[in-house]
């Protein structure tokens, strides 16, 4: 996916990483760094997309950030189904795939809400202009939500079904 050569390895690092998931998650709610690490990676580029479109040279930052984003995404997806062979389509899909459903959507209505300001704010300046697409901005909001607690509360779950 990414061009890049990762060398076939053997499931044990994939089982011993599901396994040490399984066994944090085992009646336990996540830890406050964990959360927070959460949900900085998830509005941390929210909050990228927000400030970037506020100056000059706006669609080049905007498509440079996406542009980053979608190749973590398939770097991440690449190196995981390389590494793992079947076993990492499940991964795939439990830890990326249905997360990126929720934040990809998310993050395109962010950049062209605040592409949309930024290129016609009002000489009220940037942030007033903003207020403009505060639901969308919202409902992005919500959708990165969604997609923190699948990462918080599902995955760990669901990844403990591969190493038990």
């Amino acid at each position: 996916v990414t061009g890049m050569h990762i060398p076939q390895g053997n499931e044990t690092y994939v089982s011993e990483l599901a396994q040490l998931l399984a066994s944090n998650a085992v009646g336990k709610m996540p830890s406050v760094r964990t959360v927070a690490a959460c949900l900085a990676g998830a509005y941390g580029w929210m909050l990228a997309a927000v400030i970037l479109a506020a100056i000059p040279g706006r669609l080049l930052w905007i498509a440079l950030l996406m542009a980053v984003r979608g190749f973590l995404l398939a770097f991440a997806a690449a190196a995981v189904l390389t590494q793992s062979g079947l076993l990492g389509v499940y991964i795939c899909l439990v830890s990326i795939g249905i997360s990126a459903v929720l934040w990809l959507p998310a993050m395109l209505l962010t950049s062209t809400a605040v592409l949309d300001v930024g290129m016609n704010q009002q000489r009220n300046g940037y942030l007033f202009s903003l207020k403009r697409n505060g639901s969308v901005l919202v409902i992005s909001a919500i959708l990165l939500l969604g997609s923190v607690l699948w990462r918080l509360l599902a995955v760990p779950v669901l990844m403990g079904l591969v190493g038990a």
